[in-house]
């Protein structure tokens, strides 16, 4: 464990964490200059001159009990002496401390701004890293290891610069001469960085609330959400989508296709990398529809948790619409006055539909159709013919025709009402509410709304009638691949499938006599962060 990262912004979180590894509460904070790879402060970067008018030569403090300690240790084994006699013999080291000194004071002069000169003067914003004028005159190793890690991560001479981290070529020039140095400077003069981390988030006991982040690696993408749990509801930090199509060219009990799998370890690796970076606590991969189908779907997800530290599962079909009904609920009770919910979730590979009677009965069923099993199963011309359009279409109403009395919207009458038939009033006593969730249905509501790009807070809870997704299902199919990737809202690896996923949408609320759905940007997702796989 030796990866360290840029923080950025304070967050409240960070400031309870920052006041537990003090021992105080944190003043004037302006940045998270590197955290920890469990994502908690490790080194804070504070203003050079302090609300009640005092000035501050730090820049850069350790936070990190661990790595305080390891400094310290490096310290109290003759470390400074050894520094100090270095930076006075060896010009080299000396001109490369000299540069990091001053990234450091045009840091300091960057947030003192446009202040009186009487009031730059009180901030000594001359002073060298820590206060004393150069190395040969250090008194600790504390603030040059937080400088030179601060380095390392980009934050000096990156981020808190202008810049982001690799704005510039990591594997030349300036940006890789400076971090390589720090991190020989490192080697030199302290403990290996691996063992200045602890192995037990021992940080995560100052935090008031738990966040935790979830992953599921479904057969067309791959969906992260990190949250904090607050009053038993998931408050959104990160909510994100990557195609990667997992179940791409996917037979029942054949192995995952290669590329597929690099594929989605990918994305995968940079979401648990990106959870870590917002100091998740739990961290739980959930495969779906493609992961139960291949022969070697479990073994890949054990792969996943094993490379990359966090727990996987395998979610059944019927685990699957349990969680994204829990999700969609949290906004959507499941009795209201809009009547009660059925939970539409179009997949990939697979098609879920949950309700819940007013007693508490659940009814659950998971089917073998989506955007991926349709265009492979019936679509091979692009744009698709209207027989491939009509195929997609008859599958999923055969399907769907068996399920009219329980997923219909009027139970009692469900199963008498025709493939087509005319979506009652919502004035019908005991009607149903249909609510869709996950990337068919939200891609649609989205083409639906006309936005330039994706925004889930004005898709949530939106309403999309029948007569809009025939609309769009008419207009998507008429494109080709090329052309639907170019849509606002359309990612390019969902372009090639979506049209299969909107005519099974159309097929569902049709043939289950709905004239619109609910949107839900909680689903899956939600559930599985509150209630685990």
């Amino acid at each position: 464990m030796t990866a360290a990262s840029a923080g950025g912004a304070v967050e409240p979180r960070d400031e309870a964490v920052v006041a537990g590894q003090l021992g105080r509460q944190p003043h004037d904070l302006t940045g998270i200059a590197v955290r920890c790879p469990h994502g908690y402060a490790a080194i804070i970067e504070t203003a050079p001159l302090l609300s009640d008018g005092s000035p501050n030569p730090t820049l850069l403090y350790i936070t990190c009990p661990t790595m305080v300690a390891a400094v310290s240790r490096a310290e109290a084994a003759g470390g400074v002496r050894l520094f100090k006699s270095a930076s006075q013999t060896e010009k080299d080291l000396r001109d490369y401390l000299g540069t990091v000194t001053r990234l450091y004071q045009e840091r300091r002069a960057e947030l003192a701004g446009g202040r009186a000169d009487a009031i730059r003067r009180a901030a000594r914003l001359d002073a060298g890293v820590g206060g004393p004028e150069g190395p040969q005159v250090a008194s600790c190793l504390h603030a040059y290891a937080a400088a030179l890690l601060a380095v390392m991560s980009e934050w000096l001479g990156g981020i808190a610069h202008g810049g982001r981290p690799g704005s510039g070529d990591p594997q030349s020039g300036p940006e890789l001469s400076l971090i390589s140095e720090a991190r020989a400077t490192w080697e030199r003069f302290l403990p290996p960085v691996s063992d200045c981390w602890c192995h037990d988030r021992r940080c995560a006991r100052w935090i008031p609330e738990a966040r935790r982040a979830v992953i599921d690696v479904g057969t067309i993408s791959v969906r992260l959400l990190v949250a904090d749990v607050v009053g038993g509801r998931p408050q959104t930090v990160v909510r994100r989508a990557e195609v990667t199509r997992l179940g791409q060219g996917l037979q029942a009990g054949a192995p995952l296709a290669a590329e597929s799998r690099w594929r989605t370890a990918e994305v995968v690796a940079r979401f648990v990398r990106e959870a870590r970076a917002h100091a998740a606590g739990d961290i739980v991969l959930a495969g779906t529809s493609a992961a139960r189908e291949a022969c070697d779907g479990e073994a890949f997800m054990e792969a996943l948790g094993r490379d990359n530290g966090v727990k996987a599962t395998v979610l059944s079909g019927r685990r699957e619409a349990e969680l994204a009904y829990a999700g969609a609920g949290l906004d959507l009770p499941a009795e209201s006055a809009a009547g009660p919910m059925v939970l539409l979730d179009v997949g990939g590979g697979s098609t879920e539909l949950m309700s819940c009677s007013a007693d508490g009965v659940v009814d659950v069923v998971s089917l073998e159709i989506g955007a991926s099993r349709g265009t492979q199963r019936w679509i091979s011309s692009d744009p698709p013919s209207p027989d491939e359009l009509e195929a997609v279409y008859r599958d999923a109403e055969r399907v769907f025709t068996g399920l009219r009395g329980r997923f219909g919207r009027a139970p009692e009458a469900g199963a008498a009402a025709g493939a087509r038939a005319r979506a009652r009033t919502a004035a019908d006593a005991g009607a149903r509410r249909l609510v869709g969730v996950a990337g068919t249905v939200t891609t649609l509501a989205c083409l639906d709304a006309g936005l330039k790009e994706y925004d889930g807070q004005v898709l949530h809870l939106r309403g999309l009638s029948v007569g809009a997704v025939r609309r769009i299902t008419g207009v998507l199919s008429a494109m080709t691949t090329e052309e639907r990737a170019a849509l606002p809202c359309v990612q390019a690896g969902r372009a090639p499938v979506i049209v299969a996923g909107a005519v099974i949408v159309l097929a569902a609320l049709e043939t289950f006599g709905y004239d619109r759905l609910t949107v839900s940007e909680r689903d899956l997702l939600d559930g599985l962060l509150l209630y685990g796989g």
